[in-house]
């Protein structure tokens, strides 16, 4: 495989593609993450060099990883239910306090659906990981969503993080992480909250929603709790804290 790795700092007009990809790979309730729309400009602005790129021959993106780098000062056991969101803002505000991070954090691997199942997400995992130690961090964590479990909305996760097909473990992007030397901290189940009216939902999920309950989203990890009479809806995306060292 011939490829080569681009910082966002060496070429922002990656950013481009970047959301070509983001917009293709993820489901459409991804996509309205409170929390990713505040702060991902300033992500970009104040980390450029933590924003990997993987370019095949021809220079077009294959992929990318992007990381941020945050202070903890606990043992990793500690870092909260709230993962995902915790991260991003944890990593902007240290920044913005002048706070001297010590770990390395990941928070979106993304392979163009072209290129999906070559291996390369492996690739800029381990370019990740090498970044994180060239920059002397302690440990890189993620809290990462597995690929698989939106088909099983009704398994609790801690469940399905144990299953095994083939003896292998039954979730490729557990499995993936685990084959590049990851090792499992803990599930957070609150990593991403999602809330919106339920025009918002109905918009979302392209389905009609005509009274209060539990409904099963497109790309959701579990059901999705939507109160009419509250004209809301309320998600918590389910994810797992790895490491490695």
């Amino acid at each position: 495989m011939k490829y080569t790795i681009k910082l966002l700092k060496d070429d922002k007009t990656l950013k481009d593609a970047h959301w070509e990809i983001v917009k293709s790979i993820w489901p459409e309730i991804m996509l309205h993450s409170p929390v990713a729309n505040k702060y991902w400009a300033r992500l970009e602005e104040y980390f450029p060099e933590y924003q990997l790129f993987l370019l095949n021959a021809d220079n077009q993106v294959i992929g990318f990883l992007n990381t941020i780098p945050f202070f903890w000062n606990k043992a990793l056991k500690e870092l909260p239910a709230t993962g995902w969101d915790w991260l991003m803002k944890k990593g902007i505000e240290d920044y913005e306090k002048g706070l001297k991070p010590n770990i390395l954090g990941g928070l979106q691997v993304g392979i163009s659906k072209e290129y999906q199942g070559r291996g390369y997400s492996k690739i800029i995992i381990k370019e990740a990981i090498s970044l994180s130690k060239n920059k002397g961090y302690k440990n890189f964590v993620i809290p990462i969503r597995p690929t698989w479990k939106n088909k099983y909305p009704l398994i609790p996760m801690a469940k399905y993080i144990k299953w095994k097909k083939a003896d292998k473990v039954f979730d490729p992007w557990i499995r993936t992480h685990l084959n590049c030397g990851a090792k499992i901290v803990k599930i957070c189940g609150r990593s991403m909250t999602f809330r919106g009216s339920i025009k918002d939902w109905q918009e979302w999920a392209g389905t009609y929603i005509p009274e209060t309950g539990e409904y099963i989203v497109e790309g959701a990890m579990r059901p999705v709790k939507m109160n009419v009479e509250k004209n809301s809806g309320l998600y918590y995306d389910e994810n797992i804290w790895i490491y490695y060292e």
